[in-house]
């Protein structure tokens, strides 16, 4: 059985009906991954240190295999947030860093990420409410970056 991609478990909390259902959906598939993503997309208090715009990057064609990529990738989000260990890292090398990263991923999480993480902008049918709801202390404790 093929693990759903990140971007498909949050697109398809954000199309139930009810917050109850929405927050059961988030609570069912819950991991670190999607603890991380979430806390990145809904917690303005982040500073990303990558443009919030779109880089020019190729979407992956191989898609059967990246299903759940960014489960085991999301730890390397901290090299693009203030704080994170990586602040001295040098621009260019950050931002191509970043961009490996949307190659490498499913090309649903890889939108996931541009228009909705580094610009922290809410996806659609779920709001900061329902992921507090779901995840009560997601963003009164440190975020867990392994």
């Amino acid at each position: 059985m093929i693990r759903e991609s990140i971007a498909d478990t949050i697109l398809a909390a954000g199309k139930l009906k009810t917050s109850e259902e929405k927050v059961a959906n988030l609570q069912s598939n819950v991991s670190v991954a999607l603890r991380t993503i979430l806390r990145l997309i809904y917690d303005k208090e982040i500073n990303f240190l990558i443009p919030d715009s779109p880089p020019p990057y190729k979407v992956n064609g191989a898609i059967e295999n990246t299903e759940t990529m960014l489960y085991r990738e999301s730890r390397r989000m901290k090299i693009f947030i203030e704080g994170g260990g990586y602040d001295n890292l040098q621009q260019s090398k950050r931002e191509n860093l970043f961009i490996g990263l949307l190659e490498d991923l499913h090309p649903s999480d890889a939108k996931l990420l541009v228009e909705n993480v580094v610009p922290h902008k809410a996806v659609k049918g779920v709001t900061r409410k329902v992921v507090e709801e779901a995840f009560p202390d997601l963003f009164t404790t440190p975020m867990d970056m392994r």
